[in-house]
């Protein structure tokens, strides 16, 4: 098998268990700002709060335009995927319970 025809199955698979999460009506960049969100939350030490400078870092979008970036996230936060910290100062969020 080529290296080319792996990653196409592996883009196939990603894809189907994004629809299968309910997740294939999110954008791409919705998608890839979401992933950074549990990467740099899977390394908080359990507190689970992320700042978005520690998103921003991810490298899947760490290109990704200032206001691309925001505009993903506001639509995170109201589609409940992210919430705000509660406690904390802005710029500070956290993965909702229900969501894993």
């Amino acid at each position: 098998m080529s290296p080319l025809t792996g990653l196409a199955k592996l883009r196939s698979a990603l894809w189907q268990m994004e629809k299968d999460m309910g997740l294939d009506d999110l954008s791409r960049n919705e998608r890839d700002v979401l992933y950074a969100f549990h990467s740099a939350a899977s390394q908080t030490e359990g507190s689970g709060i992320v700042t978005s400078d520690a998103v921003r870092r991810d490298r899947a979008i760490s290109e990704m335009k200032h206001a691309t970036f925001h505009r993903s996230l506001k639509r995170l936060l109201d589609m409940g995927y992210i919430e705000l910290a509660p406690d904390c100062k802005t710029k500070q969020y956290r993965l909702p319970d229900h969501v894993e």
